[in-house]
């Protein structure tokens, strides 16, 4: 399994586990009412800074712990040599920027899926609230698609059709 495979794994876990504590918030009689939508707002909004801050961290230690292990992996090579093999582990090359393309795809899909399911609830009178949770649904629903994608197209291989 490649590095970036691995990566994505990672980052899916993290987004799964997120995205699991937001629905248990979601649905606890700690969350706000229905009808407050600026509560729920800034309910989404939180959750998705602690998404970003977490991937981050998730990320950071990732890479870290990719480069000790590949140092001591290769505890022949020199600091050169060393340095050049992590860097074109992580260095997109054609390829990496043909996945990620197609995977980001997938995601723009979903949620512009999940925007036009918000407007159409919100045209039979739904509440906003529902609005707002089909479209950051739709979304985590995109980024879980393109990480299996991503993870897909590293281990099997990517077509340039």
């Amino acid at each position: 399994m490649t590095y970036k495979s691995k990566r994505m794994i990672a980052i899916l876990l993290v987004n799964i586990t997120l995205t699991v504590g937001y629905v248990v918030y979601a649905l606890s009689a700690a969350a706000p009412t229905g009808d407050n939508l600026q509560a729920w707002a800034i309910a989404i909004l939180v959750f998705i800074g602690a998404c970003i801050v977490v991937v981050v961290i998730v990320q950071i230690v990732f890479n870290v712990a990719m480069s000790i292990g590949i140092t001591i992996k290769e505890a022949d090579f020199d600091d050169k040599k060393a340095g050049r093999l992590i860097e074109s582990t992580v260095q997109d090359d054609e390829m990496d920027k043909l996945i990620i393309s197609k995977a980001n795809y997938a995601t723009l899909v979903a949620a512009g899926v999940g925007f036009a399911a918000a407007l159409v609830a919100l045209a039979f009178g739904l509440p906003a609230v529902l609005a707002l949770h089909l479209i950051l649904g739709s979304i985590l629903i995109g980024e879980l698609v393109s990480g299996v994608m991503n993870i897909y197209f590293y281990e099997v291989g990517v077509s340039h059709a």
